[in-house]
């Protein structure tokens, strides 16, 4: 339910809010959630896109970037050994 919760959020920062506050909050969904930051790239691109500015969607590809290392990450934590203390 948490997930669900955060992953919405993030996606009505990207329209209430500004983009710092909504990259901050993609970013730390990210641990739970790694495919939010591009969800909310790409729902920033739809949203805000203008081909006169950029030639390409940058949001989106701040996402997919975001999205990867969440995902390495969360790959590398999960693989690592628990060390007993």
């Amino acid at each position: 339910m948490m997930r669900a919760t955060l992953t919405i959020a993030t996606l009505l920062s990207v329209i209430f809010f500004p983009w710092k506050f909504a990259a901050v909050l993609a970013i730390s969904v990210s641990f739970m959630e790694p495919l939010v930051p591009l969800a909310a790239g790409i729902l920033a691109d739809v949203l805000y896109y203008t081909p006169q500015a950029h030639t390409v969607p940058l949001f989106t590809i701040y996402g997919a970037i975001c999205t990867a290392i969440a995902f390495v990450l969360r790959n590398r934590v999960r693989a690592s050994p628990v060390r007993d203390l």
